[in-house]
């Protein structure tokens, strides 16, 4: 029988290893050797995630927000440097993301359980 924390650890050194994280390592290493670049990029990064908290917790829309985090992205990807960091972030991301659905499919069966704690908390 395989061993589930094997594979975990198979999995982790696998993402390591992988193009995607290596070119984000890259990126941030170029950004963070340029002061005022790693600035715009945090403040871009925790903008983006305020925002993103927000509609997560229903808060209504923040237009200023959203206005200076479009000028916050022009800004970061009008410099070589910020926009490999943008892009190699959201290639990362989009990793992780499809081996989170795929995970979650295998133990979708095992899961469905659960859904009733969903369904009480939406019926409030």
């Amino acid at each position: 029988m395989l061993n589930p924390y094997d594979k975990a650890h198979e999995l982790a050194k696998s993402i390591k290893d992988s193009q995607e994280y290596s070119e984000l390592i890259k990126s941030i290493e170029l950004v963070k050797s340029d002061e005022n670049l790693y600035k715009m990029v945090k403040n871009f990064f925790t903008l983006k995630t305020q925002i993103e908290i927000d509609m997560l917790s229903g808060k209504e829309e923040n237009k200023e927000k959203k206005d200076n985090l479009k000028r916050l992205h022009d800004l970061v990807m009008a410099i070589p440097e910020g926009r490999k960091i943008i892009e190699s972030q959201y290639r990362f991301q989009r990793l992780m993301g499809d081996i989170y659905k795929i995970i979650g499919e295998a133990i979708n069966e095992g899961m469905e359980f659960f859904n009733f704690l969903q369904e009480k908390e939406q019926q409030k």
